[in-house]
């Protein structure tokens, strides 16, 4: 007997949506939701930016040091007629949006509400691009948090590029992700306008060019022919922008040059010998005032592939350093800190979210894209992480700020969004608890990676990577001066004190390594240590040359030169204490080559040698 044939029913597409986790609710409350999502953020930036302005100099009236300064003075020069010499720094922010923003008053509630519409706009755009990748509870989600982000909103009312940055590169991959749905050319035009937009905002989104790229090559691959013309388009609309500042600097440099000139000086900080993968120590390290004087003479770029050459795996180190320091929680403050933002009572009372929760659910989403093979079959998820990623590695070549992290965020948002929609819908009891390990992942490596490794590990391998430490020729000087030190910058937080007493003893040597040809015999060795504490005084005996201390913030001392097989070996007694004199020892580095009373100890005194050769050495690179 025929069995009667079943027809399969088709699922309708709401419930394939749903299966999906495309669709949870009709369209018109997704829109609804979404927008007061985004008016809250706008309320909230308007609030916490006018009680700051009314609180925090900062924010209307500030120190001469720092960029927000600096921008507005631009500005006005550039309201007044007056264009720089040239543009030093990327200039579409100080030379197009400043002014702009001041153009009828200085006043600060301007700009405040001109970027607290510009941080909405980045909460609804969040909202539509996480809707787009995985349904609209995601795009819901990554509004929320976006919302509710403390850095984007406590910046609002500053005269920083970061909420005008975050837009760029938010609209940006909307853009694209708009040109890779619909392959209109328009809107390739319009995204090569964005990113050109944003290269004069901040340089390092060149980045996203190779995303782009690899991406539409991807989706293309079967007629790679296809992907020419948008790729075209969007290069040459890329440039667009950027030829009028060009050209002016071209003209006033005499030699082809981009729209900004600064590039050599932000790499110079974070690609030196002493240099700390975040954060900015004042005053800057003597390795790169010297580059820094003889840029002209030897280029930047030399340099840094000139200390490469010397010391490959320190320098990958130190990158490597810089990437894992990216996704760490910790914050490095740069002109402004969370301690201006405590200033708007709002921000006191109503604890919104901290940058490490934003990349503990970032990296959730990642982590759990690879466990749904989202990557392959979702190429928007594809483009979004290529974004999150090589923005990452672009940060990581100059050095890591909160304020250089804030741009992407609102895609870490996108990609936090994605997680929890994935997290907190129903499921088995067995998926549940992987998405639970995916986040108890995530959440290690936001909080716990760069500790651990920072303490745990970098002291071993830069005992392996660099087992002289610190060996930086400071050629500019009348000899052939070289810096030798063990230890690392301050502001990294390895530093930790140690209190002196009568009759202690410490025993530092410093290995000598660097490359002296006819650099002839050492004729000066001068000590540098820094001192802490209050009301103290100490007698310091350094290989026989004593020096009457006393509430000395940093001790220099002229030694007679010693040197025995490529090292440097210092005695400092201490005696006639009085009070609580401290020195400082680093736990960050470990090379065994600190006695404290005859005992080795695992960490190294803070101290910084320079020495003088009597001939000087020609540097690699200058003509």
């Amino acid at each position: 007997m025929k069995k009667p044939s079943v027809k399969p029913i088709r699922e309708s597409k709401e419930n394939r949506s749903v299966r999906k986790g495309r669709a949870v609710f009709p369209s018109e409350y997704f829109k609804c939701l979404l927008f007061l999502i985004v008016f809250g953020a706008f309320l909230f930036r308007c609030i916490v930016a006018f009680q700051l302005i009314a609180a925090d100099p900062a924010a209307y009236a500030p120190s001469s040091i720092t960029d927000m300064a600096t921008y507005c003075a631009l500005a006005d020069a550039v309201l007044s007629g007056n264009l720089p010499d040239t543009f030093y720094y990327q200039p579409f922010y100080y030379s197009v949006f400043l002014p702009l923003c001041r153009l009828f008053t200085t006043s600060p509630h301007v700009l405040a509400v001109v970027q607290s519409l510009l941080g909405a706009a980045v909460v609804y755009g969040a909202g539509l691009i996480g809707a787009k990748i995985f349904g609209r509870r995601a795009g819901l989600w990554s509004a929320l948090l976006c919302a509710l982000s403390a850095i984007l909103i406590y910046f609002t009312p500053y005269a920083l590029l970061e909420t005008v940055q975050s837009f760029w590169i938010l609209f940006l991959f909307f853009a694209l992700q708009a040109a890779l749905r619909k392959k209109r050319l328009f809107l390739w035009c319009g995204a090569g306008l964005l990113l050109g937009f944003s290269i004069l905002t901040r340089g390092n989104t060149w980045c996203f060019l190779p995303v782009v790229f690899c991406v539409v090559f991807y989706v293309e691959r079967r007629n790679w022919k296809k992907a020419l013309l948008p790729l075209l388009l969007f290069i040459v609309f890329t440039l667009l922008p950027q030829l009028p500042f060009a050209a002016y600097n071209t003209f006033k440099t005499g030699k082809l040059s981009g729209p900004s000139t600064a590039g050599g000086a932000v790499l110079c900080i974070g690609n030196n010998p002493e240099s700390a993968p975040g954060g900015l120590d004042i005053p800057y390290p003597p390795t790169y005032e010297v580059w820094m004087k003889d840029e002209k003479k030897i280029p930047i770029s030399v340099r840094i592939t000139d200390w490469f050459l010397r010391e490959p795996a320190a320098f990958l180190e130190l990158q490597f350093n810089k990437f894992l320091l990216f996704w760490d929680s910790t914050e490095w403050p740069n002109n402004i800190s969370e301690y201006n933002a405590g200033k708007s009572s709002l921000m006191r009372t109503f604890r919104f979210l901290p940058t490490g929760f934003l990349i503990m659910l970032a990296l959730a989403g990642g982590f759990s894209g690879c466990y749904r093979r989202m990557f392959l079959r979702r190429k928007e998820f594809l483009l979004l992480w290529g974004f999150i990623l090589f923005y990452a590695l672009s940060v990581s070549a100059f050095y890591i700020l909160a304020r250089f992290r804030l741009p992407v965020i609102p895609l870490l948002c996108v990609s936090g969004g994605v997680f929890l929609a994935q997290f907190l819908r129903r499921m088995k009891m067995r998926r549940f608890f992987h998405y639970l390990l995916i986040l108890l992942l995530a959440a290690g490596f936001a909080y716990f990676a760069y500790p651990v490794y920072s303490t745990a590990y970098e002291p071993a391998l830069m005992r392996s990577f660099r087992p002289a430490g610190v060996n930086s020729v400071l050629d500019s000087f009348f000899r052939n001066t070289v810096l030798i030190q063990d230890h690392t910058q301050r502001i990294r937080g390895g530093w930790g004190s140690m209190a002196l007493k009568d009759g202690m003893t410490i025993e530092k040597t410093f290995a000598v390594r660097f490359r002296r040809s006819n650099c002839g015999k050492m004729v000066r060795l001068i000590l540098r240590l820094p001192v802490g504490g209050t009301n103290y005084s100490f007698l310091l005996d350094v290989n026989g040359q004593r020096r009457f201390i006393a509430n000395e913030k940093s001790v220099e001392l002229s030694i007679p030169p010693v040197e025995k097989d490529r090292q440097i070996e210092l005695t400092l007694k201490i005696s006639h204490v009085r009070g609580d004199p401290q020195l400082y020892f680093d736990a960050l580095r470990n090379y065994g080559r600190t006695q404290v009373d005859g005992k080795t100890v695992p960490y190294e005194l803070v101290a910084t040698l320079l020495t003088d050769y009597e001939f000087t050495l020609k540097p690699l690179g200058e003509k």
